[in-house]
């Protein structure tokens, strides 16, 4: 009951829950794209590339928004040219993901806001979040649900069988870039809530489940955007009952969850 009221009676606590369930819905979403193209490493990646625009706008004193999204992007490009030589994309990810990393806690470094604003941005804060966040959060998710919505043949056969889309002549390229850059907005999004190191976990863990019990392509999503509001909801509580950073308890009630799933896969 102490909850329901303070949520009632505080904005900043209304505005949080309202921005963690919207995240938790958008990387639902994007989850089983990750799992089933086994783009797992390239979540993780993009997270740790957002880190080193975030340094950049504490050190130039800019919009960390749009320096996240600006690094991400980049950091897609970085990848996909990689890509075209010899390596591999987990190998050019496994590159470019310490070197990102590492620029951006050397401009930490440099800003003088290194202590407090890198645990920050690595675990979260998703007391921080404001109506600007929740607003461009709604505006993200109703956008990826309309391409979704668009191109979701499209997306159906380039999961299942990318050749096989390249055959009957669906744009591949085009389809990869949309799912690229839609995984870089999402981490980008999530990344206030739960932080950079912990981010992964809302991209894959529900992923993961809905790829265990899923029957068809609508209940993948279904099953995935339903854990991670169950894990974001039960997280969510125990934080504020107990009194710890909401960001790593939210993403320890998903492992919890979804440990005993294990045993269906």
């Amino acid at each position: 009951m102490g909850f329901l009221r303070d949520l009632y009676q505080y904005e900043f606590l209304r505005t949080a829950f309202l921005g963690g369930i919207l995240v938790s819905i958008l990387s639902g979403v994007v989850s089983p794209i990750v799992v089933f193209k086994r783009m797992e490493f390239i979540g993780d990646g993009t997270a740790h590339a957002v880190f080193a625009g975030l340094a950049i706008a504490a050190l130039a004193d800019g919009d960390p928004r749009l320096m996240a999204f600006a690094t991400s992007l980049l950091f897609a490009f970085a990848v996909s040219t990689f890509s075209k030589s010899k390596l591999s994309e987990n190998s050019a990810i496994g590159i470019l993901l310490p070197f990102f990393m590492a620029v951006g806690i050397v401009l930490f470094s440099l800003s003088g806001k290194y202590q407090s604003d890198v645990m920050s941005f690595l675990f979260g804060d998703i007391l921080l979040v404001n109506r600007t966040d929740v607003l461009i959060t709604l505006f993200i998710l109703m956008t990826s649900m309309i391409l979704i919505l668009i191109f979701r043949w499209e997306m159906k056969f380039f999961i299942v069988d990318e050749k096989m889309a390249l055959f009957y002549g669906i744009k591949t390229n085009l389809i990869r870039f949309l799912i690229t850059a839609f995984i870089s907005i999402t981490v980008v999004t999530t990344v206030k809530v739960v932080g950079v190191v912990l981010s992964g976990a809302l991209l894959i863990l529900p992923g993961l489940v809905s790829k265990i019990f899923s029957k068809s392509f609508g209940s993948l999503f279904t099953i995935s955007v339903t854990f991670n509001l169950l894990s974001f909801i039960f997280g969510f509580l125990v934080a504020y009952i107990l009194n710890l950073p909401p960001g790593p308890v939210i993403v320890i009630i998903a492992f919890l969850l979804f440990l005993p799933m294990l045993k269906f896969s």
